[in-house]
């Protein structure tokens, strides 16, 4: 059996998320329904990250097993054939039989955009969060310093995550502004949590508007309570962007490519 690696890049505005749901469209079925068509057997598709409903991936990787015998580039070709226009195959690799795109994942990167100005965008209202009221960039950074490191992220853990415990590390959160209005936050992590990121940023720019203090943040994780941080923002503004892999693997998985 081979072991397929897919990088993969959608837009999550029409399905219920990644994982496949009885009744619903999702990502993760559309994928599975075209490599079973092409390649005549069921699979057992594996996701790096369950992306929620409205929310989007540059570089979402998953993996399946095989036997069929099809060449790489045949199944990057048949599969963007077979989907829909708004789930794209960027690239495949055949990796070691052990390899699990969720399980040998050790870090991954998450972009969310908000939309800060005096008017929404009819292009971009499925990839950005519209804010209409001034945010105080700096004091958002100021605030996102207390969210870096290992900490107790009960407060920014949505209430249906089934996670067995709330310990997460931040690594990184970049808040960056961009022309017309545009503010980035890319957050790195080892893991995360249900709706984190969004309920990070619902946090933040709730901080941005005056609404909290810098300090507040510290505040709010020490409480382990969801209801002591603010909104969680909704989802279009989010992309999975990377999925990181420990060294050796990522080798293993680029020699397997060539």
């Amino acid at each position: 059996m081979r072991n397929i690696r897919l990088l993969i890049e959608y837009e999550g505005t029409h399905y219920a998320g990644w994982q496949a749901q009885a009744g619903h469209p999702t990502i993760q079925g559309k994928l599975a329904e075209a490599i079973e068509k092409l390649t005549g057997s069921p699979v057992n598709l594996t996701g790096a990250s369950r992306t929620d409903a409205g929310v989007h991936a540059w570089g979402q990787v998953a993996n399946f097993k095989t036997a069929s015998r099809i060449p790489l580039p045949g199944i990057i070709q048949a599969l963007n054939s077979i989907l829909p226009e708004d789930i794209v195959i960027k690239d495949a690799a055949e990796v070691p039989p052990d390899f699990d795109s969720r399980r040998n994942s050790n870090g991954k990167t998450y972009l969310y955009r908000v939309l800060n100005r005096r008017y929404p965008s009819s292009i971009m209202r499925n990839f950005t969060w519209f804010v209409y009221q001034p945010v105080d960039v700096d004091l958002m950074r100021k605030g996102a310093k207390h969210m870096i490191g290992e900490k107790d992220f009960s407060s920014f853990r949505a209430a249906d995550s089934d996670a067995r415990h709330s310990i997460r590390e931040v690594t990184s959160i970049e808040i960056s502004e961009k022309p017309e209005g545009m503010i980035e936050f890319e957050v790195m992590w080892t893991a995360f949590l249900r709706h984190m990121v969004r309920i990070m940023v619902g946090t933040l720019v709730t901080l941005g508007k005056g609404k909290l203090k810098p300090d507040d943040i510290k505040t709010i994780i020490e409480a382990k309570n969801r209801e002591a941080a603010a909104m969680t923002a909704p989802p279009q503004g989010l992309f999975l962007v990377k999925v990181e892999y420990a060294e050796e693997i990522a080798i293993r998985v680029e020699k397997s490519h060539k």
